[in-house]
Order: C-alpha cells, then sequence, then structure tokens
C-alpha cells in the first residue's frame, strides 16, 4: 500500500476525521438555520370537538354537539436593529471555524497515519537488514569452520562465529515482530482488522524542493488552520457581540392570522386578525449587561488567541524546516557512513581470509555495517516524518506547495 492510499482510508475511518466533519456538518446546518430569521414563521392547526351533551348556539339557534375550527398564523421581526445579521455573521464565522478545524484534523490524521506507515516501512527494511546480517554470520560461521580444519584458527573463532549467529537470530526475531506489530497498527488505522504493509522503498531518501524560509512562514501566517479557526473564532465573538448590544433596542413584529370555524365540516365561518406589537425590554436583573460582558470578554479571549495561533504557526513552521534540513544532512551523513561500513566490512574479510585480520576485527565490522544500515533506514524515516510535520503545519501537502 501507498502512502497516499493509506491516508485516504484513514481520512475515511478515522474517528477524529469523522468527528470534524459531523463538526462542519452541523455548522453548515447552523448557518442554514440563520437564515431561516429572515423569513415569517407560519403554523396551521386545527380542532374538532364533539360532547355528549347538546348546547344551544346563540348565532343559529340549534342545538349541536359537536364543532370544527383551523387556524393560520404567520408571525414576523420587522425590526430588530442587527440580531439577525450579526447572528447570521457568527453562524457563517462558525462555519469558516470548522472547516479550518476540518482540515486541521485531517492533516493530524494525515500525520499519524504517516508515522504509523514509515514505522511499518522502516520494520520492514529492518527485517532485510536483519537478514542480512545473518547471511553474513552464516557464510562467516562456515568459512571459521573451514579454517579449523585447516588449522589456521583457534575453537574461540568458531564460538564467536556462533555468538554472532545467534545475536543475528535474535535480531531478525525483534525486527519481525516490530513489522507484525506495526502492519497491525496500520491496518487499524485504516480500518483493516488484520496487517497491512507497505509499498517496497517507502522511505524517502531525499526531501522535494522546497519554497523558502520567509515564505513558508508567510504562508502558515496566513492560512493554517489554526490561524484560520482563530481568526474565525474572533469573527464570531464580535459577532455575538454585536447581537448582545440588541438586546437593548426595541423589537417590531408584525403578527396576523386566519380562522373557520363551524359545527358543521366543512367549516364555513371565517374570521381574522392582525397585531403589529411594539416591545421594548426596560431591565431584566443585569441579564443584558452580564451577557454583554461575557461576550466581550471571550472576544479579547479570542484575539489573543488568534495573536498566539500566529506565532504559534511561526515557531512550528521554522521547526520543521530545521527538522527537513538536519534530517537532510543526518541522511547524507548515514549513507556516507553505510559506504565506509561496506568497505570496511570487505576489507576485513579479505584480511581475514589471508590470515591478517581476526575474528574478533571482522566481527567489529559486521556490527558496525549491521549499525551503519539501521542508521540509514531510521535516519530516512526521520526525514519522511519531518515533512509530513511541515505538511501539518501549513495544511497543504508539498505537492500543492509546488504548484
Amino acid at each position: 500500500m501507498t502512502l497516499r492510499e493509506a491516508i485516504d482510508r484513514a481520512l475515511v475511518h478515522a474517528p477524529a476525521a469523522v468527528s470534524a466533519a459531523v463538526g462542519t456538518e452541523n455548522a453548515s446546518v447552523a448557518v442554514r438555520e440563520s437564515l431561516g430569521d429572515f423569513l415569517p414563521n407560519l403554523s396551521v392547526g386545527s380542532t374538532f370537538s364533539n360532547s355528549s351533551n347538546e348546547r344551544f348556539d346563540a348565532t343559529t339557534g340549534r342545538l349541536v354537539s359537536q364543532n370544527y375550527s383551523a387556524q393560520a398564523t404567520v408571525n414576523y421581526d420587522l425590526l430588530t436593529f442587527g440580531r439577525r445579521f450579526a447572528n447570521r455573521s457568527a453562524a457563517n464565522a462558525r462555519l469558516d471555524a470548522a472547516i479550518a478545524n476540518e482540515v486541521d484534523q485531517s492533516f493530524a490524521v494525515a500525520l499519524t497515519t504517516t508515522q504509523i506507515f514509515y514505522d511499518v516501512a522502516a520494520s520492514s527494511e529492518l527485517v532485510r537488514v536483519a537478514n542480512q546480517r545473518l547471511d553474513r554470520a552464516r557464510a562467516q560461521l562456515e568459512f571459521a569452520e573451514v579454517r579449523l580444519e585447516l588449522g589456521t584458527v583457534t575453537r574461540s573463532d568458531i564460538l564467536r562465529a556462533e555468538l554472532e549467529v545467534s545475536n543475528a537470530e535474535l535480531a531478525v526475531l525483534d525486527a519481525e515482530v516490530a513489522l507484525r506489530t506495526g502492519a497491525l497498527r496500520l491496518g487499524r488505522q485504516i480500518g483493516v482488522s488484520g496487517e497491512v504493509l507497505t509499498e517496497a522503498s517507502a522511505l524517502p531518501a531525499a526531501p522535494p524542493a522546497l519554497p523558502a524560509l520567509e515564505s513558508l512562514i508567510g504562508m502558515a501566517e496566513a492560512s493554517a488552520p489554526p490561524v484560520l479557526s482563530a481568526q474565525a473564532n474572533v469573527r464570531d465573538r464580535s459577532a455575538q457581540r454585536v447581537s448582545a448590544w440588541t438586546q437593548y433596542a426595541p423589537t417590531l413584529r408584525l403578527s396576523g392570522g386566519y380562522d373557520w370555524f363551524g359545527f358543521d365540516f366543512p367549516p364555513r365561518e371565517q374570521s381574522w386578525n392582525m397585531r403589529l406589537t411594539l416591545s421594548l425590554p426596560v431591565f431584566d436583573g443585569f441579564g443584558r449587561e452580564a451577557t454583554l460582558w461575557r461576550n466581550q470578554a471571550q472576544e479579547r479571549l479570542a484575539e489573543a488567541q488568534y495573536r498566539d495561533a500566529v506565532i504559534g504557526a511561526r515557531v512550528e513552521v521554522e521547526d520543521a524546516y530545521l527538522r527537513i534540513d538536519a534530517a537532510e544532512q543526518r541522511v547524507g551523513i548515514a549513507e556516507r557512513g553505510l559506504e565506509l561500513a561496506q568497505e570496511d566490512l570487505r576489507v576485513q574479510e579479505e584480511r581475514y581470509q589471508l590470515g591478517v585480520a581476526t575474528i574478533v576485527d571482522l566481527q567489529t565490522s559486521q556490527v558496525a555495517l549491521a549499525d551503519a544500515e539501521n542508521a540509514w533506514v531510521l535516519e530516512r524515516q526521520n526525514l519522511g516524518l519531518a515533512l509530513a510535520q511541515l505538511e501539518a503545519v501549513l495544511g497543504q501537502s508539498i505537492e500543492e506547495l509546488d504548484r
């Protein structure tokens, strides 16, 4: 499985991503609900009643025991002094915050998936490295046995070779267990009840071309998901403060209705009514003042959080950029170390075959090569994680930065 496929599946199955998507849907519903404040409220109803005792109706001069009625009523706030517009602005701001949070959660899930994916990819390569070490140890043991028969080495060489075979077998066992554990974790992350392996050579060997650091910082300060979410939260709190001020203004409401009633079905008697109501709240036990104070305090808090989000985005981008740069250098150093270890082992094998080097010299070179191979794998894993961290901070993939 490729990294892109793993991330796509994780975004569908990960609870955090699903929760963020649900939050966006709820915010969209709230925006639609705020639009309904600009429309009149309409209700209809009907009533039927029947009684065992007849009563005299003075209007018709009849004895009746049942009656029918139907009603249609409408209410509309003609004047709210901006309350509806403020509420709609707040709903739109909450939707923007929810969208930013969904993007942030998506890249958080992508970062977690990338970490697990690269754990599996690294474990897979470490299994290969451990098997190569085991093959070298077995070949060394066979050669030592031949030299013992020829009388050119002592029994100690055989014992040391056997010890290296045992150590290599333990390394293979540990690597295979780590691979199976990681494969199961990756399967769970993408919604599969079983082991999932990665594609071959999944670890990056070099980072792609990146924009300059200042350019990345500008992008993060302007469009990083936490920054956008904090910015939308400021707009939300500001709109709620304006809405709180409208509680001091009068409200003008128009209401009307139409009624049908009668003692026979369908009812034929009709009537209508209309009412224009102006209400001005004078005192509500300081409830409005408390609401206004809380909204102003929350707005100040939101502004502080926005400023912190901008600073945090800058710090995290610089940290990720420095990690990528350091990881690139470490990969180069590890690659050079691997080449040196391979050449050193080749030389020591030739010297051992000629009887110049001891078994200790040969095993020291073999262990150094195994360490160099492990370092080469782990440094490439760290490079991939540093790239994923930068994507999570920016809320954009590396491919999108090149466009």
